[in-house]
């Protein structure tokens, strides 16, 4: 990497070659810290803004971040910085590092023996020059820190080791500094002691002794260790083995001593143990880590397993920690008190063999008599069920070799070296493999969709598996399909999750009992919208609270897994979990309001994706028997279903509106039912239902004009009806709808509507071959743009143009509109550049240029694909399949040439197919044809009976 060297025991510094690198500030310095310390191993954003700032960053961490790596780039160079799978991979070269050069000599000193070893080991500590990654901010570099001073002072331990065995008389005086440096550290009293009795000055060597002993009586209520105490005897006997010792080999930088007592408390594995092996495996590493007190956290919501995988995990590692392992539930008694830290240490003392009469009163004093017995020990602490990082921190060890295990609802980043592992629920082939081990794999054989069902209700949740398994195996006369009724009753659902002391809502309660009002508030009102996930703006909507807070609160029930957080920032519940909030009743707030707070914000946002919300409240709040906000709702799903034009909103925006559309026949409002028609009308336009989409358009506009509606629902009906005549063929009835809706819009006086059906009034024209009023129109449209400077409409317009000229066979005209409509549109309106490209790749193709044509389907279908479209995603690979083949002819058939465009054309084809049959798309028929015998497109297409009227 071009000559890097750094060092990090002292100031934090870096060279290429002889000339010094300008590392930038503290926080820059610290960042470089984070990736040299993991170099090698990829660092992500999140944990490089953890590394620097914990759990308060700053609103912008992401950038700064960004700007830090961008300048730490431009110093250490392309090549030894590099963009890794969203995170940040630093490669240097072997003993760049001073911390690597370190750990080699301390390695090579193990193989020697006496002077050499002493003198190697003399060497590493050379390395430090100074407090270790002196002066920088942020908690990873405080933690380091931390180890690396603890580190040096072990290594100086194991080079005194060997000095005394080869020449005690020197020693002597650093070892004297040493011991009134580190009064508790009984191994340099140790090492001092046999120096001075190896010189020939017993009674020096005796009287550390009873120094040592007092101090640990009096500041730590414990008497001096067995290390000290064995050699304090073995000193008033004379023993001539100390004068002449065996020169001690430098093995480890560890005291030697090992516990009598080794205890073995956690408890017993699950013989069914199923899945997680890559959380398992995660854990395991961490727990590995060298030279510091791993600590491994494992974090989720109440019966997610997280006891389960702790106590697998480790009984795995029960070789590795040869000294025991302790255990301690400190979710507390049956008062559901939590654990105290005092009363857990004292549970760990006893087990360690220290009598109770010699327990400190205190749990600071507990701690220090809990990090002295375990010194130079390897034991693993598993503690389940912690409340929080203060109940944690005094059960920590203080020095390398010990390993710590927690499990919490809670995410407890904040601890000294965690490494947090979030358990999700199962995969559903982990929930059915665990189903079929407690039940028998034969009986899950039988009733396999039935089983598949069971489990998806049960939200794949360990516990509640675990429990419908129970059930079945001790009733072997039933089938799943009953157990799987019993479950599909939604209120009855918890109650069925209950066998003998197990039950999903004794898990859930203990969780909520635990949460402060606030976020119990929280908790229960965002349970009561039936959507699937809400922003943070719909959060603060529900909880009636400013954004800033809400989120907060919010991100606080994430953080005791009383909620999830999906990308981009948006939180939902686990199915079950929703269940149980909504058993609970909020004293203060009535559904109603919370759904009607929820309504505005959604029309005020109008924002296309939201539309899987709006349409789950839109039916929860039609289905009520007195709907709140009724008028609301209506707009709220017209204006849905007019931004998303999309497959993927089509189920949920019809449901709604089929149920929207009976509660406002029941209250006889017939604005509400207009809306709920047009919806109607569209969606069905969209799947190719067109006489049930004609029979709601006319209805209407019938309504509309009847009873003096508003002028633009009589502009939508009109424009709506003249999109379905476009699409059955009827051109010369579509131009008289757009004219119609036109002249409405003029008369309202929205100019921009009245530009943008202009533009749909131009395509009719263009299916009836009037190509010269198509142009003619668009004119009169761009006009209209230039006067409202609003580019996205002079890009359809362009684009209109662009059709417009393809279809005259001026294929490069065509393109050249296209281009100039691509240039106008902004980089996030990706649903109408992907529609463009895909106009784009049609008039390359139509030209001959496959290889321009295939890379601009390619590029519709990428902005399509992360636009959430799913029509057009459809659509998209099916144009590319087109390009692909340099025609629209079958892909892969008994007549193609073999090859991969073939091949490749075929998959896309069949995977449009899959898109567009499954939303009922019409376009699906034509993909049906060309595919073939052999592919999806054999079977039947997918129907929407939910949301189809009667």
């Amino acid at each position: 990497m071009g000559g890097l060297r750094f060092v990090v025991l002292g100031a934090v510094r870096g060279w290429r070659g002889e000339g010094e690198l300008a590392l930038g500030s503290p926080q820059q310095r610290s960042l470089l810290v984070s990736l040299l310390l993991r170099a090698g191993h990829p660092v992500s954003a999140a944990q490089l803004i953890d590394d620097l700032w914990g759990e308060e960053p700053p609103a912008k961490a992401t950038g700064v971040i960004r700007t830090y790596v961008h300048r730490l780039r431009r110093v250490l160079g392309p090549e030894a910085l590099t963009s890794l799978g969203g995170g940040y991979l630093l490669t240097v070269e072997p003993g760049a590092l001073d911390i690597q050069r370190c750990e080699q000599l301390v390695a090579g000193a193990r193989e020697l023996q006496g002077a050499e070893a002493a003198s190697t080991l003399r060497s590493a500590l050379a390395l430090w020059q100074g407090e270790p990654m002196a002066g920088l901010p942020g908690p990873y570099a405080e933690r380091q820190r931390g180890e690396w001073a603890e580190r040096r002072v072990a290594v100086l331990e194991a080079c005194l080791e060997a000095e005394v065995g080869t020449g005690p008389g020197a020693t002597v005086a650093e070892l004297t500094a040493l011991v009134a440096e580190h009064p508790l550290r009984e191994r340099f009293s140790e090492l001092l002691m046999l120096a001075l009795y190896r010189t020939g000055r017993q009674a020096e060597a005796l009287s550390v002794y009873r120094d040592a002993d007092r101090r640990l009586r009096e500041q730590l209520g414990v008497a001096a260790g067995p290390g000290l105490g064995e050699l304090h005897r073995r000193i008033l006997a004379a023993d001539v083995d100390l004068v002449a010792p065996v020169a001690p080999k430098a093995a480890t930088a560890l005291p030697t001593y090992q516990a009598a007592v080794r205890p073995t408390q956690v408890p017993a594995d699950l013989a069914d143990f199923t899945g997680r092996q890559a959380q398992a495996e995660a854990l395991r590493t961490a727990l590995r880590a060298p030279h510091t007190v791993p600590v491994a956290t494992i974090s989720g919501l109440g019966g997610v397993g997280k006891t389960a995988l702790a106590v697998h995990v480790a009984h795995g590692l029960a070789a590795e920690f040869p000294d025991g392992q302790l255990y301690v539930d400190l979710h507390g008694g049956a008062d559901g008190r939590p654990t105290r830290p005092e009363e857990a240490l004292a549970a760990f003392l006893r087990a360690l063999g220290l009598p109770a009469d010699a327990l400190a009163p205190g749990a600071a004093e507990r701690a220090a008599q809990f990090r002295s017995l375990l010194s130079g020990r390897r034991v693993l602490v598993v503690l389940d069920n912690a409340r929080d990082a203060e109940q944690i921190r005094p059960l920590l060890p203080g020095g390398p070799g010990c390993a710590v295990l927690v499990t919490s609802r809670a995410r407890l980043g904040s601890l000294p070296n965690a490494q947090v592992v979030e358990l999700p629920a199962f995969a559903p082939r982990e929930a059915l493999d665990l189903l079929g081990r407690v039940v028998g794999p034969e009986r899950i054989a039988a009733e396999r969709d039935e089983a598949e069902e069971l489990v998806r209700l049960c939200g794949n949740l360990p516990l509640a598996v675990r429990i419908l398994a129970a059930r079945l195996a001790c009733r072997p006369g039933w089938t799943v399909a009953r157990l799987l009724e019993k479950l599909s009753e939604d209120r009855r659902r918890l109650d069925v999750l209950r066998t003998g002391d197990l039950a999903v809502e004794s898990a859930f309660r203990f969780g909520y009992d635990q949460l402060t009002p606030e976020q119990a508030r929280a908790f229960r009102l965002l349970a009561v919208p039936e959507v699937p996930d809400l922003s943070p703006g719909a959060v603060a909507a529900v909880l009636d609270l400013p954004e800033e807070e809400a989120e907060e609160l919010a991100e606080s029930l994430v953080d005791c897994s009383m909620l999830e957080t999906t990308p981009p920032d948006r939180y939902r519940y686990h199915d079950l979990l929703r269940a149980f909030a909504l058993r609970l009743e909020d004293p203060e707030e009535q559904p109603a309001a919370v759904l009607t707070r929820l309504a505005g914000f959604l029309h005020a946002a109008r924002s296309r994706g939201e539309y899987a919300a709006v349409g789950a409240l839109v039916g929860q709040c039609a289905a009520l028997a007195e709907p709140p906000c009724l008028g609301l709702l209506a707009e709220l799903l017209l204006d849905a279903s007019l931004l998303c034009e999309t497959g993927q909103a089509t189920r949920p925006l019809g449901h709604a509106a089929k149920v929207l559309l009976q509660a406002a026949v029941r209250l006889d409002d017939r604005t509400a039912e207009v809306r709920a028609r047009l919806v109607l009308g569209r969606l069905l336009t969209e799947v190719g239902s067109e006489p049930s989409a004609l029979a709601e358009l006319l209805r209407a506009r019938d309504l509309c004009a009847a009873h003096g509606l508003p002028g633009s629902l009589l502009a939508l009906a009109h424009a709506s009806l003249a999109a379905l005549f476009v699409q059955v063929g009827r051109p010369g009835d579509a131009v008289e709808g757009f004219t119609a809706a036109i002249s409405v819009w003029e008369r309202l006086g929205d100019q921009r509507a009245v530009a943008a059906e202009l533009l749909n009034l131009a395509g009719a024209f263009t299916e009836l071959g009037r190509f010269e009023a198509a142009v003619r129109v668009v004119d009169q449209s761009l006009v209209i743009c230039h006067r409202l400077a609003d580019r996205e409409l002079e890009a359809l317009a362009l684009d209109s143009l662009g059709t417009i000229a393809h279809d005259r066979g001026e294929f490069e005209q065509a393109l050249s509109h296209h281009r100039a409509a691509l240039a106008l549109l902004r980089p996030d309106d990706r649903r109408r550049t992907g529609r463009t490209l895909l106009r784009l790749s049609e008039s390359l193709r139509a030209l001959g240029r496959g290889g321009e044509a295939v890379e601009a389907a390619a590029r519709a279908v990428e902005v399509l694909t992360l636009d959430g479209d799913r029509r057009g995603r459809g659509l998209a690979l099916a144009a590319l399949g087109d390009a692909l083949t340099g025609g629209s002819g079958p892909a892969g058939g008994s007549n193609s040439p073999a090859g991969t465009g073939t091949q490749q054309a075929r998959a896309h084809r069949e995977e449009a197919y899959e898109i567009l049959a499954a939303i009922g798309s019409p376009e699906a028929d034509r993909l049906r044809a060309l595919i073939g015998p052999g592919g999806p497109a054999d079977r039947p297409r997918r129907q929407w009976p939910s949301w189809l009227p009667a």
